[in-house]
Order: structure tokens, then C-alpha cells, then sequence
């Protein structure tokens, strides 16, 4: 065959290769979709990659203009003269309602208003996007009206319009942020049926308006409370049976109490006050961050609240460990299997360290323990008791503990043996410096000396069967 033919054989099936291919290419494409099945999908994306999908084809944009998402955002950051801020303002008002004209009737997926509400100028035009928004089966609803600059200087609020929901219509919101609202739904309000997540920032309610409004969303998965000073209790008597995650922020409060039989997730941060969610039997994960409290005060008032709890995190700011080996409660947590601490010790009280035992007391069924050490440092304290005075106290099911800022006080020691000798399914040990001591240590010969020594001697204390893990 002669190099004239093999160029020419190659070229043929060159030619017949790309035929096949361009035969084989689907002729389905994903346009070709039908409308609801293209719109559920793009209801999925977030919004800058919803907004970008009306780039794609000629479908693709009507989808998007067919339930758009809207965020009407105020760009004004800085400080300005009253006068020019009232020009900003009315431009943005006359620009909003313009679009909102010319999509009256139209469905809207999102509608989100993000702007300072600094002056009730706006108040009413914000009362009329809200009924655009209802009006048009919106489903997700944003308003944050909190302002950027020292916003606790503002005592006003922007008022909730309720009374827009107690007419015949359904509002279709499943998701929905209220920020530096006020909170005074009337004895009409019949609730959001429909509502699924709910964060509330900033919000002046009452504890009965709260109560009516919560006790009214039958659908609510996703609650947040955050900076909604009731200076009362939180109480929530109906049952949240849907309720999955609870969080409570930084709120002024004197008690909490839900009926949330099956929520999952629960954090909070704020002063220690009484916590009841008994009847949440599946409580998994527990996130408490306490501004100031006695461990043992805080550790006993969890345990009333929260006995079903798997995994606890229990973090204080200012922290004061009392001398008892024993929490003040007959309780235990039968179902927790993970604890996390995070310890604010004093210099006062590195005498104290040892003392943590009467949290591991009250947790028959622990498994994983994990301890952060942080605040003055400890170094080598030769302070408190030892180990012997605890008395018995097995830990059956605890396979792994790490304990992260160890500095090797006698407190610290103490604790660590005396979790090894009592623990006989114990698998990992892992013992970490905190990043500051790391870096006195290496940068202090005499230290770094004096950690080799502690590591060779950790090594030889515990048991050899053991992984573990010291740097």
C-alpha cells in the first residue's frame, strides 16, 4: 500500500469516526427538560448561580425571570449628612417599587430587603413590599434592618406587619430572618403554616408574643434566637415536634423550656440559667457556652436539662472549680458518649485541676473525652492533690481522651493517670502543649529540655498497650 492510499484510509476513517461520534451525541439535552422539572433545579442553586443560569439559553432566562430572586440591598456604609442619606434612601424606595411593578402578579422565590433603618421614612414602603411578597407566594423572606453603626443606640423598631397575614391568604414562607423588628402578633395571627426555618436577630417580643408566634409555626426544623433580650422566661408549651435545631444567642433570659421531642441539635451562649429540654430524647449534639459559672454548679444544671444528650461541648468564659469529687445531683448522663471541656483555669486555682472528676462521675457511658487547658499558665504547678484521694471510680467504655494545653502542673498529671489506671477499654492517649507554651518552649532551651524529660516520663507511666500520642 503506498503512503498515498494509508493517507487516504486515514482520512476516511477519520471522516467516519467523526460521523459516528456526532450520531452517537444524546439528542436530549438538559433544556430540553420540561419547565417544572428545569425550574426544581434551578430552585436549587444558590443564588449568584441562579442568577448566572439566565446566560445559558432562552429557556434557562425565562426560568429565572420566572420566579426571581431578589436582594434590594442598602450599599450606604458611611456616615453621612442627613440630607444626602434621605436622597440615598428615596432613590432606593423609588427603585424597589419599580421593579416591584413591574412583577406584580408574579411568583417570587426570594425576596430579601437589607437596609439601615435608621428613619421611619421607610417604614411604610417596607410595609407594602412585605404584602408584594405575600402576594406573591414568596418563599423565602429576608429583612434585615439592622443598622451598621452602633445599632443598640436605636430604640425603635421596624413593627412586624401581622395584620397583613391574618387575612385569607396562606403566606407560602418556609424561610424567614426578622432582624431589628419588634414582635405583637394579634389573638388573629393563625401562624406560618408553612415555615421551616426562622432566625430572629436582634428583636424586641414578649415573652407571651413569642410564646404565640412559636406555638403557631407547627413546621419549624431551624430556630435561632439571637441578641432577643425578653428579660423573662423562654417557654414554648406547645409541642415543636418537627424541631431539629434549636439555637438561643446572647439573649436575656431566666429560663429555657421547650417541648421538642425530636431535636437533634442544641447551642447556646449566655449566662447559666435553668435549661429544660427533658423530653428531647434524641438530643445528639449540645453546644454550651457559659459567660461565667462554677463547673460543678454548671455540670449539674446540664445534667437536669439535658439528660438525653450524646455529645456535649461546655465552654465558660470565666470559669471557678469548686473542691468536691462528686457533681451535687444522684443524676448521670446515661447517654452521652462524647465530652468536650474547655478549661479557663486561673493561677489561683491550679490547685484545682484534679477536681474535673466530678463531671467523669456523673458519665458511666463516656467514650471519647476531650479536654482544652487555656488561660494562665500552668507550667509545672506542684499544686492540689493527688489521685489517691478520689477514691473508686471506673470508667468502662472510655477508649480515647486528649487532653490540649497540658503543661504538665500535677493537676494535670494527676487527672491523666488517673483516668489510665481506671479505664481498662482504653485505646488512644493524646497529649498536646497549647500553641503558646509550644513557642515559649521552643524558644527556651531550659524548657525544651524539660518537655523531653515530661514526654520520656509519659511514656514510661502509661501502659505500653496503649497508642499514644505526645508533642
Amino acid at each position: 500500500m503506498t503512503n498515498d492510499q494509508i493517507r487516504e484510509r486515514a482520512s476516511t476513517d477519520n471522516t467516519c469516526g467523526e460521523s459516528t461520534h456526532e450520531t452517537c451525541r444524546p439528542s436530549l439535552r438538559i433544556e430540553d427538560l420540561p419547565f417544572d422539572v428545569l425550574y426544581t433545579i434551578a430552585s436549587k442553586l444558590p443564588p449568584r448561580d441562579y442568577a448566572r443560569t439566565s446566560v445559558l439559553s432562552t429557556k434557562w432566562r425565562s426560568i429565572s425571570s420566572f420566579c426571581p430572586r431578589w436582594t434590594f440591598a442598602d450599599v450606604l456604609q458611611c456616615k453621612c449628612s442627613t440630607a444626602y442619606f434621605c436622597e440615598h434612601t428615596g432613590r432606593l424606595i423609588h427603585d424597589v417599587n419599580k421593579v416591584l411593578e413591574k412583577h406584580r402578579g408574579k411568583v417570587v422565590e426570594t425576596f430579601e430587603v437589607r437596609i439601615n433603618l435608621v428613619d421611619n421614612l421607610i417604614v411604610p414602603h417596607i410595609n407594602s413590599w412585605v404584602a408584594f411578597a405575600i402576594s406573591s407566594r414568596t418563599k423565602n423572606l429576608t429583612l434585615d434592618l439592622k443598622p451598621k453603626w452602633q445599632f443598640w443606640d436605636y430604640k425603635d423598631r421596624y413593627a412586624f406587619p401581622f395584620k397583613l397575614f391574618d387575612g385569607g391568604n396562606i403566606p407560602r414562607i418556609e424561610h424567614m430572618q426578622l432582624s431589628f423588628v419588634s414582635l405583637n402578633p394579634s389573638s388573629q395571627f393563625r401562624g406560618f403554616p408553612y415555615l421551616r426555618k426562622l432566625h430572629l436577630q436582634v428583636a424586641h417580643v414578649g415573652r407571651n408574643d413569642l410564646q404565640h408566634m412559636l406555638s403557631h409555626c407547627c413546621s419549624i426544623e431551624w430556630l435561632c434566637i439571637d441578641r432577643c433580650h425578653l428579660n423573662d422566661d423562654l417557654i414554648v408549651d406547645g409541642s415543636l415536634f418537627r424541631l431539629l435545631y434549636l439555637r438561643v444567642d446572647y439573649c436575656e433570659l431566666t429560663k429555657i423550656e421547650f417541648h421538642a421531642v425530636n431535636l437533634v441539635t442544641f447551642e447556646y451562649h449566655g449566662s447559666l440559667i435553668p435549661i429544660n429540654i427533658r423530653h428531647s430524647l434524641k438530643l445528639q449534639s449540645a453546644c454550651i457556652r457559659l459567660d461565667k459559672a462554677a463547673l460543678n454548679h454548671a455540670a449539674t444544671s446540664l445534667l437536669n436539662g439535658l439528660p438525653s444528650v450524646q455529645n456535649l461541648t461546655l465552654r465558660t468564659s470565666v470559669q471557678h472549680l469548686e473542691k468536691k469529687w462528686s457533681l451535687d445531683s444522684p443524676l448521670s448522663f446515661l447517654c452521652l458518649r462524647h465530652l468536650r471541656l474547655f478549661m479557663f483555669i486561673l493561677h489561683k486555682e491550679a490547685d484545682r485541676v484534679l477536681y474535673l472528676v466530678s463531671v467523669l462521675r456523673a458519665t458511666p457511658f463516656l467514650e471519647k473525652l476531650e479536654i482544652h487547658f487555656y488561660g494562665t499558665s500552668l507550667w509545672l504547678a506542684d499544686v492540689g492533690p493527688c489521685r489517691n484521694e478520689i477514691g473508686l471510680c471506673k470508667y468502662n467504655y472510655l477508649k480515647k481522651i486528649c487532653i490540649i494545653g497540658f503543661e504538665a502542673a500535677r493537676g494535670q498529671l494527676e487527672f491523666l493517670l488517673h483516668i489510665v489506671e481506671n479505664a481498662p477499654a482504653l485505646e488512644v492517649v493524646t497529649v498536646n502543649r497549647t500553641e503558646q507554651s509550644s513557642k515559649e518552649i521552643w524558644s527556651n532551651g531550659g524548657r525544651s529540655a524539660e518537655w523531653r524529660m515530661i514526654t520520656y516520663l509519659l511514656n514510661k507511666m502509661l501502659p505500653p498497650n496503649l497508642e499514644i500520642y505526645i508533642n
